[in-house]
């Protein structure tokens, strides 16, 4: 009984799927800018740095050492060698 409503199910989507769809999902469309208008807006656009200021942002710490020290990595020359 639940083996052949999975297989009626199977058979639904699938037949949803294939024929029920007459146009892509994704849109091919690339918008071009075609006015002055929609450059200029662009004159005013700006980022908010106001989150370097934070004071929460001040009191972060670093810890360890900075570069990493990588320490040593090994005497052998080509790693995929048998030990």
């Amino acid at each position: 009984m639940i083996l052949s409503f999975i297989i009626l199910m199977g058979i639904v989507f699938g037949y949803m799927s294939y024929s029920g769809i007459e146009e892509p999902i994704v849109s091919d469309e690339i918008r071009v800018v075609s006015s002055k208008e929609e450059l200029e807006s662009l004159k005013s656009f700006s980022i908010d740095f106001a989150i370097l200021d934070d004071e929460t942002y001040k009191n972060l710490e670093i810890f360890g050492e900075n570069p990493v020290d990588p320490g040593i990595t090994g005497e052998r020359v080509n790693p995929f060698d048998p030990l």
